[in-house]
């Protein structure tokens, strides 16, 4: 059971991932710049920074690459984890299972900048399978680190004196 429902959340995640890159360029500078806009309004009232509409508006045009980024990073490392938990289901070796999900990982990112070259206002960019695959290892080195500490609290409290 645990097979088929870590191997539907990679399936969901990637078709989530195959979504966002679906929409237009228009669309997609549309999502971001809300994105960005927000996060810049949202500093404006908590710093008290008294920004004007147009100074806003610039913020958000100056943030907008970033955030784009960050998003596509954030995109996959969900998709490394999700690999992770679903090859962690198989009897391989942990460092087997961390290898093949970032490879996997980056084959779909391939794929998807390979798919990006079909959209309309959309490019493929050699970039952003580079930026994928940071975000593959950070999400993984997460989900390794978490695993440790976990690991870590189960030996102290089995250690612990009764």
């Amino acid at each position: 059971m645990k097979k088929w429902a870590t191997g539907l959340l990679v399936v969901v995640w990637m078709a989530v991932i195959f979504a966002f890159s679906n929409q237009i360029a228009e669309e997609s500078a549309q999502s971001s710049q809300t994105v960005a806009y927000q996060i810049a309004s949202w500093q404006n009232e908590v710093f008290q920074l008294q920004k004007g509409e147009e100074e806003l508006v610039a913020q958000a045009d100056s943030m907008q690459f970033s955030i784009r980024k960050c998003a596509h990073m954030s995109e996959y490392a969900v998709l490394a984890v999700l690999f992770f938990l679903h090859l962690s289901c198989y009897p391989l070796a942990r460092k087997w299972t961390v290898l093949l999900s970032w490879v996997f990982t980056v084959c779909y990112a391939i794929t998807d900048e390979g798919h990006q070259l079909l959209v309309s206002g959309r490019s493929g960019e050699f970039r952003d399978v580079c930026i994928d695959g940071l975000g593959g290892l950070l999400g993984l080195a997460a989900a390794l680190a978490a695993l440790h500490l976990i690991a870590r609290r189960r030996f102290r409290r089995a250690a612990a004196p009764k």
